[in-house]
């Protein structure tokens, strides 16, 4: 399983060095991004596979890579996502905090630790730790997907 999701991984790394990216979604010039791995040989336990059947069609998928750098204890918002995401911690910490069984569920992981978030629906948020962190997100969505990020309420068990 492990070595499949690297090739995922590594496929997306590859179509992403290439500028493949929707047209409303800002893109770096992959000339200025160094070439090699961006993260090599993490971790993401629990990949959901339903999630992957959801968001590849006959047709395809649209796929999404973006590098993000929270400052220190910095959150982003509560948001879900239209596909499945897949994290992974290339500096720092970041804690991952949502609703599982009626209790609001905090994970933290660090450099070289993963986790795939199913989306389609699911809410969440994720908070720096201590220093700065940069993830990597690859975004498997259904194609034709407008964007990659849907705002949302905080679930009442985190509230």
């Amino acid at each position: 399983m492990r070595w499949k999701l690297l090739a995922v991984l590594a496929a997306a790394a590859a179509i992403g060095g290439g500028g493949a990216a929707l047209a409303t979604h800002t893109v770096v010039d992959p000339s200025t991004v160094p070439t090699g791995f961006l993260a090599a040989h993490n971790f993401v336990g629990r990949v959901p596979v339903s999630s992957f059947v959801r968001s590849v069609q006959p047709d395809g998928a649209d796929l999404f890579i973006q590098h993000v750098r929270l400052e220190a204890n910095t959150a982003t918002g509560w948001h879900t996502h239209p596909g499945l995401a897949l994290v992974v911690i290339a500096r720092g910490s970041l804690t991952y905090e949502d609703a599982m069984a009626n209790t609001c569920r905090r994970v933290t992981y660090g450099e070289g630790e993963g986790f795939a978030d199913p989306g389609f629906g699911h809410v969440h948020r994720a908070i720096a730790g201590p220093s700065r962190t940069d993830f990597y997100v690859v975004y498997v969505l259904p194609t034709g997907t407008p964007n990659h990020v849907i705002s949302a309420d905080p679930p009442p068990e985190c509230l």
